[in-house]
């Protein structure tokens, strides 16, 4: 493994094992997507069924947890130090500039203007469905969770509150840290809603990330002395996932069984992952550091060209009867391409627009 030393002495703030776990989840949001790309190309619909879905499903889905982990971590050990007025600029700057720039751009590609006459009928229909699209995060299938992020920004102030101010206020910031166990994340892929109970599913997230980042070498202590139980954690919940699937066992009432022990799995696999990362001290994989770095911007187009791009590799899903293998060469080849072309973006707006590219690409 090609490593490189992080001068920490530049930049004390920087978290190299954190920066790494950031570009390893956006790997694996990006591979599971390819994965029901290459699926749906090779037969023609969603079946998570199947055992090549149910497996990938079983260790992607929910990965954005990961990203709401970070950013409370990133809040309490880094941000909050600085103060709210240049957290929110921050955010404001790097995430909301660049998803609107994004938005204003896929909803251009994506926008049917042959249902509207005359220009000025045009523009206000082009801006009509910017707006929806930002609200509800529709301008491509991924972008659903920034209004989420958007929204765990505005409530950062009310979880700091909880988990500072008392005794009563810790009780409820721990509440909801594990109200991701009753209350589950509802997807919703075509309709213009945004779900509260989602919202507050990710806050969970976000409040463990918080929680993680207070004291955060103290908390990096008490994983590794408990990383067998939290490896065990991880397993029994992956575990208990494959027999949920196998069973299509979900549904008790509103509460879904498998968000539920999504959630207990990512944050195990989360603190394992972190683990790992701080072992590797200064030395982190320099392949990862790109792809970190330009971590956001992927996020914000990988689905776009994903699906632009997968027509191209049929021939591979229908090239022999082995079908199963195909998704699978057909997927690592779509994560490839997408990562790269995804890379390549970046180092044109870095060329293009120097200082001012994080508020195109993200940060």
């Amino acid at each position: 493994m090609i490593k490189t030393k992080v001068n920490a002495a530049k930049n004390p703030n920087f978290l190299g094992y954190l920066h790494s776990f950031r570009g390893l989840a956006i790997l694996i949001i990006v591979l599971g997507h390819a994965v029901v790309a290459a699926f749906i190309g090779a037969y023609g619909a969603f079946d998570e069924t199947a055992p090549i879905l149910m497996v990938s499903e079983i260790f992607y889905h929910d990965s954005t947890l990961y990203f709401a982990i970070i950013s409370g971590l990133l809040f309490s050990k880094v941000l909050k130090p600085k103060g709210y007025y240049r957290f929110y600029k921050n955010k404001l700057k790097h995430i909301v500039l660049p998803y609107l720039v994004v938005t204003l751009v896929l909803t251009l590609i994506k926008i049917k203007f042959y249902y509207v006459y005359g220009f000025q009928e045009s523009i206000v229909f082009y801006f009509s469905n910017v707006i929806k699209n930002l609200i509800f995060g529709k301008a491509n299938f991924a972008l659903w969770y920034i209004p989420v992020l958007i929204f765990l920004y505005f409530v950062t102030p009310i979880l700091e509150f909880l988990q500072k101010k008392n005794q009563l206020t810790k009780v409820l910031f721990f509440l909801i840290l594990v109200m991701p166990l009753i209350v589950s994340r509802v997807q919703v892929l075509t309709e213009y809603v945004l779900s509260m109970e989602t919202m507050l599913y990710f806050m969970g997230a976000y409040a463990f990330g918080m929680y993680l980042g207070t004291d955060l070498d103290e908390k990096l202590q008490l994983i590794k002395k408990y990383k067998k139980i939290i490896a065990g954690i991880a397993i029994i919940s992956t575990a208990v996932l494959f027999y949920f699937y196998y069973n299509e066992i979900d549904m008790i009432g509103k509460v879904s069984l498998k968000e539920s022990f999504f959630y207990i799995q990512k944050i195990g696999f989360a603190l394992i992952l972190l683990m790992l990362f701080k072992r590797l001290d200064d030395n982190q994989p320099q392949w990862l550091n790109p792809i970190a770095t330009g971590s956001f911007f992927i996020y914000f187009i990988h689905a776009s060209i994903l699906y632009a791009i997968t027509p191209l590799f049929l021939f591979i899903l229908h090239a022999t009867n082995f079908t199963p293998l195909n998704v699978v060469v057909a997927a690592l080849i779509l994560l490839l391409v997408t990562i790269g072309i995804s890379m390549l973006f970046v180092q044109i707006c870095n060329k293009l627009f120097g200082n001012y590219s994080r508020m195109i690409i993200g940060a």
